[in-house]
């Protein structure tokens, strides 16, 4: 049987292209596999519903730091 030699490249190039592509999914998905693992102890709470100041707002708390002198 003859293997073309790009067919060797071609292989190492797929085996890589799976390595990487692994690797990648669970990067993104680590903390779903810590969190599996965990079994809720210690828990630190997300507050998705945090309201974040916008850029006047900003600017009024950092002029008011400032002139708390009364």
């Amino acid at each position: 049987m003859y293997l073309d030699p790009s067919f060797g490249g071609m292989l190492i190039q797929i085996i890589v292209a799976i390595v990487a592509g692994s690797g990648a999914i669970i990067f993104g998905m680590r903390r779903k596999i810590i969190a599996m693992f965990k079994k809720g102890k210690n828990d630190i709470p997300v507050n998705i519903n945090r309201q974040t100041p916008d850029e006047s707002e900003v600017v009024d708390m950092l002029s008011d730091e400032g002139n708390n002198s009364k």
